[in-house]
């Protein structure tokens, strides 16, 4: 107790259990904490179980346009205190006489779910630390798999259109990192090396040229090789890069309070360059590894500072991209852990979830509701999941370097089983 008393959490180094070794702890950022608080927790099932139908609407309209009285029409546009007609819980335009509901034009439109379910399921989804799959939804709230996988995929189809969006301005950081198509299968079960295993020898034909450090000169020049020793040949052809783009918060040692996300099929000057420039401003501090596809940021935004992650984690000056592999790491654990190897198709859409979840880890259960609810109800009709069921399918892979068409998963059209024995 006096030790601990003595050596406050993030500042004093500590003592591994199994090796006994000094090792510095880790700063604390106060998350645990609030989710331990009565701040984290406004809104259980035990409200939601008392909704009405007549509630679930007016929680929807406020939700989606912050009034209960005061709307646009989603026909005309017109802004005014429509009327409301009870029977048929719907209101009908001062202008055009056209009536519609709280999801009409919007990505919940022809439900077929009572809302009071569809707000149930859409609060499990929301309540998972790191993702809620479809198969857990549906023995959840015993609904057919097509049911909570296309619900799930119209939320993250709202934020990729309401929530992915938008210049980040201040320092940020960024970072790429391998999802999909990694290789495991060629080092499963097979020695990486250990603390006595010796070093593998380089080829000769591999090694960098040797430069006196005094004058720059090349010594010794190798054989000429492709950039990065022929890596991008050896990658598997469904391996897919996620570039992300975290802001810093105000608050020190807080976290990142912003993320943007994009897939690409490599890691290129081309692609780093179009997501950056999409995402964050020119008055941007940029923080990122020293890869060489970011040679040009420092033409591009008024500050680029590099850290060497074969040295150091960060360096004095608040150099660092940590916030940018913690959330590579976080989205790692996604796409293996909870929704297990998603389809490159796909992929965009989860990493956007995953954005969500970390901008959001500090908001009250019911806020998180609202939130996604709010966004998802305010971009439309679906353009992707309306008619999933129907045949109508997203036929293109959303890339940085545009959009790639790609084959369906499913059994084909005619396909018919093997008849019994």
């Amino acid at each position: 107790m006096v030790a601990a008393a003595l050596s406050p959490a993030g500042s004093a180094p500590g003592k591994s259990p199994r090796s006994g070794t000094n090792f510095p702890l880790r700063k604390t950022t106060g998350t645990a904490g609030f989710h331990l608080s009565k701040d984290a927790v406004d809104l259980g099932f035990d409200d939601l179980n008392k909704l009405t139908e007549r509630q679930a609407i007016l929680m929807l309209a406020d939700a989606r346009w912050g009034s209960t009285t005061y709307m646009p029409c989603p026909h005309c546009g017109t802004l005014d205190t429509h009327y409301w007609f009870g029977k048929e819980r719907r209101w009908k335009c001062k202008s055009c006489d056209k009536r519609f509901s709280v999801t009409s034009g919007s990505v919940f439109a022809d439900h077929k779910l009572s809302l009071t379910k569809i707000i149930k399921i859409v609060f499990t989804w929301v309540n998972g630390s790191s993702g809620k799959p479809a198969l857990q939804l549906r023995r959840d709230w015993n609904v057919a798999y097509g049911t909570a996988f296309t619900l799930a995929h119209k939320l993250r189809e709202g934020l990729m259109r309401g929530f992915n969006v938008g210049v980040l301005a201040g320092v940020v950081e960024m970072d790429g990192a391998d999802m999909n198509g990694r290789r495991y299968r060629e080092k499963r079960n097979k020695p990486q090396g250990g603390g006595n295993a010796p070093k593998p020898t380089i080829p000769a034909h591999l090694l960098k040229p040797e430069v006196d450090p005094e004058t720059g000169e090349i010594l010794v020049m190798g054989p000429p090789k492709p950039h990065k020793h022929d890596k991008k040949h050896r990658m598997p052809p469904d391996r897919r890069i996620l570039h992300v783009i975290r802001l810093r918060g105000l608050n020190k040692g807080k976290g990142a309070s912003n993320t943007r996300v994009a897939v690409a099929l490599a890691e290129s000057t081309y692609t780093v360059t179009a997501v950056a420039t999409r995402f964050a401003s020119a008055e941007s501090a940029v923080m990122s590894d020293e890869d060489p596809s970011y040679a040009k940021f420092s033409q591009l935004f008024a500050e680029h500072k590099t850290i060497n992650h074969s040295k150091a984690y960060s360096a004095p000056g608040g150099v660092s991209n940590n916030q940018a592999e913690s959330f590579n790491w976080r989205m790692r654990r996604l796409v293996e852990g909870i929704y297990l190897s998603p389809s490159n198709k796909y992929l965009v859409d989860y990493a956007v979830e995953a954005a969500w979840r970390e901008d959001t880890r500090r908001l009250s259960t019911g806020k998180k509701l609202r939130h996604v609810l709010g966004v998802a109800l305010r971009v439309g009709l679906s353009l992707w999941w309306r008619g999933y069921h129907q045949g109508k399918h997203r036929q293109e892979e959303l890339l940085v370097e545009g959009p790639k068409p790609v084959k369906g998963r499913g059994k084909k059209k005619g396909w018919t089983g093997r008849p019994p024995r």
